[in-house]
């Protein structure tokens, strides 16, 4: 049997006394026609409407990162950061992407840098911990407890443990009240949690972070009352960054303004160090003394190059997700320039660097104090090296080494 199409049904409808039904049908597809019409226009007003409206965002969340349940701390030796090149040094901001998993960084070292730490803090607590008393400052102080204690736990569960309100160091035996009652309390405990400094910067009123909160135990060189509440253009141009005005201010004030939670970035720097002062640098003045502490104040008398030590830092940024400030950690490596001379290719490639600075950087790094003991000795260790064959051995790694 064929089936009966709609010319068909149309074709019965128009014999005679179908009218009646034909105009029924005609007034139903009328109706039909013009809710459709309605149902699109609604349809499109609301698309519209919903276009124009900022999607909504669920609140950023920190990624836990993946546990190192098997973690030796004792076997582990500390990264070897070199961020030196070879041929021109230009100064650049140097970030680069950070996995989450590599926020902190522990390794063997880690009892010297706590036990510094905490004999900096019992001595003067208030110079090393501060904070702007308002808020916004005080929130992002237990914040950076908080995000410090949810990642340790996780990464490293053979250390640390969090029961009830008591987290707990398995390694030194200490006890942390969770969460802190006061933000001082949050930013000491949170400074003996990791080998790192931590620095906060705030936005404020004027558009321009400002360093509104730290725990600074092992600056080498700088006090905190000193850079305490000074913003980030300040803070540079008072430390004599190289060339900040003409090549990094425009590029570091754009990136702190988008910095995003889920976008966490590092870098590496370097000094070069008189002496073995990991808190305090002593051939750069009194720690406890009022006068700034610089180059231009540096004691270099009698200086040998066994005191000179290669002083290099690892700094993550990150903005803090509920605060919305952004968190500076600064760890220092700290070794010997003896001892980072036998490192295959160091030697050379640290004398090349030094070689490409132009005047202003080699101010900024004091390079009159030291260059006529530390150059002869680099080029050689460099010659001694390529003498041996270690340099045709030993491939060089990637920067930052």
């Amino acid at each position: 049997m064929s089936s009966i199409t709609l010319v068909d049904k149309l074709a019965e409808l128009s014999q005679p006394g179908a009218l009646p039904v034909l105009g029924l049908v005609a007034a139903l597809l009328a109706w039909l026609l013009l809710k459709w019409h309605s149902y699109r226009k609604s349809t499109s007003k609301a698309s519209l409407s919903k276009a124009q409206q900022p999607e909504k965002t669920e609140p950023f969340v920190t990624p836990l990162p993946e546990p190192l349940d098997d973690f030796d701390l004792q076997a582990k030796e500390p990264q070897l950061y070199r961020p030196f090149r070879h041929g021109p040094n230009f100064i650049t901001m140097g970030i680069r992407k950070l996995n989450w998993n590599d926020w902190i960084q522990m390794d063997s070292y880690f009892m010297r840098y706590h036990d510094m730490k905490a004999s900096e803090l019992k001595k003067d607590i208030d110079a090393h911990v501060k904070y702007v008393d308002n808020e916004p400052t005080k929130d992002a102080c237990f914040e950076v407890y908080e995000e410090l204690t949810k990642y340790l736990t996780h990464r490293y569960p053979k250390i640390f443990r969090l029961e009830g309100n008591i987290l707990h160091n398995d390694l030194t035996h200490e006890q942390f009240q969770y969460p802190a009652k006061t933000p001082t309390e949050a930013m000491a405990s949170a400074a003996l949690l990791v080998q790192d400094d931590l620095v906060i910067m705030v936005e404020n009123d004027d558009g321009e972070y400002h360093l509104d909160a730290a725990a600074v135990c092992l600056p080498g060189f700088w006090r905190l009352r000193e850079k305490f509440r000074m913003s980030l253009d300040t803070l540079h141009f008072e430390a004599g960054v190289p060339h900040y005005q003409a090549k990094l201010q425009k590029s570091m004030n754009r990136f702190f303004k988008a910095l995003t939670p889920d976008r966490p970035v590092t870098r590496n720097n370097f000094f070069i160090q008189l002496d073995d002062g990991l808190h305090w640098s002593h051939r750069m003045g009194d720690q406890s003394g009022t006068e700034v502490a610089s180059w231009a104040t540096a004691n270099s008398k009698g200086l040998k190059v066994d005191e000179i030590h290669f002083r290099s830092e690892r700094q993550t940024l990150r903005r803090l997700p509920r605060s919305k400030a952004i968190l500076f950690t600064i760890r220092t490596y700290f070794e010997p320039i003896t001892a980072i001379s036998k490192e295959p290719h160091v030697p050379g490639r640290l004398a090349e660097a030094i070689r490409t600075w132009d005047e202003t950087v080699s101010v900024y790094k004091g390079k009159s104090h030291w260059d006529k003991i530390l150059l002869p000795y680099l080029d050689e260790q460099d010659r001694l090296q390529k003498e041996s064959g270690i340099t045709d051995q030993q491939q060089e790694a990637e920067f930052p080494y």
